[in-house]
């Protein structure tokens, strides 16, 4: 079971403020949870495959860099604006 001083260094760290009486309801309900998840480990899946085929998908990384002239679309974004003043959008005020 996990102790009052563990569930009080989580939520240390969780940044939460928990009662007394929360700290015991949850210490019940994380020693679940975790009773729980062993439970699961335990599971033999002798049929599924060791590998999986995402593992073999590696992420394509490209150099930072303009991938096309500033302002390029620029007058095609502001053309569909409803309302416009120059190469700004005018929106309704919303802070008073």
């Amino acid at each position: 079971m996990i102790s009052a001083d563990e569930v009080k260094k989580l939520a240390e760290l969780s940044r939460l403020a928990l009662s007394e009486e929360e700290v015991v309801r949850l210490q019940g309900e994380i020693t679940a949870i975790l009773d729980y998840v062993g439970t699961i480990q335990k599971v033999e899946l002798t049929e599924v495959p060791a590998g999986s085929p995402y593992l073999e998908i590696e992420n394509v990384m490209r150099e930072d860099g303009n991938p096309h002239e500033p302002g390029a679309f620029s007058e095609d974004l502001l053309a569909q604006a409803s309302r416009r003043d120059g190469n700004y959008l005018k929106v309704k005020k919303i802070l008073p």
